[in-house]
């Protein structure tokens, strides 16, 4: 299975993979050095269960399934995901594997280290573009009856959002970025559209306007609005 986001130059890692929050310098330092709390993720030509992604020339990221399918120009920097285990598992808030695929070790192995996500995050992700919205983000609407909601399973400033979201009585849809590739390239096109730098989740969409994080009193104030111009207030 092949999944391609057909957006140039912005999508970044993060829509693929989740990133609750960004750590600090410091646990980015103890991230690095704390290797042997970190599990090994062995990547051969015959290994299942692994999710590669990749880079394409016109900035934009494809996800595949087998390593072969990946172009060869491609293969120096591949993000690689063990999708047997869980996002606790693999520590996918705190750190990323990244592989070079170009040529193997001599026990038919590829190198394929933990890095930081935070530094990684930091080096690739990009402002969204200024051009020309592509054709294929020009469907994606934004409701003005709910909020939408952009979030990760695990991730726990997540759940505060949908909490709150829930007790205040804001109709609201759920969409997890990580499970859902369609959901992925929607909330990149939205950032796209408002030109709005997205760096970790929760997301959450009202009436158009993005806002990154969970911020109570902006919530409240958005919503507010929604409502009384969906009624025509």
């Amino acid at each position: 299975m092949r999944f391609g986001f057909g957006i140039a130059g912005v999508l970044a890692w993060f829509f693929l993979f989740g990133a609750c929050s960004r750590i600090t310098s410091s646990q980015d330092a103890r991230t690095t050095t704390s290797q042997e709390q970190i599990a090994e993720l062995r990547v051969t030509d015959d290994a299942s269960h692994l999710l590669f992604t990749y880079l394409q020339a016109d900035g934009s990221f494809v996800t595949v399934e087998k390593l072969t399918d990946i172009p060869q120009e491609a293969r120096s920097r591949v993000i690689v995901t063990d999708t047997s285990l869980s996002p606790e598992e693999r520590q996918s808030s705190r750190i990323i594997y990244v592989a070079d695929l170009s040529s193997k070790r001599e026990d038919g192995s590829y190198p394929c280290r933990p890095v930081s996500r935070f530094r990684f995050e930091r080096d690739l992700l990009r402002e969204p573009s200024a051009g020309a919205l592509p054709e294929d983000c020009r469907s994606v609407e934004s409701p003005g009856d709910r909020v939408i909601l952009y979030a990760t399973a695990w991730c726990s400033v997540c759940q505060a959002a949908e909490k709150f979201l829930r007790e205040s009585g804001i109709p609201y849809q759920k969409k997890d970025v990580e499970a859902d590739p369609a959901a992925q390239r929607e909330l990149t096109c939205k950032a796209m559209r408002t030109r709005t730098r997205v760096e970790g989740v929760p997301v959450l969409d009202i009436a158009g306007q993005l806002l990154v994080g969970f911020d109570r009193d902006d919530i409240l104030r958005l919503a507010d609005k929604m409502k009384k111009d969906s009624q025509g207030i």
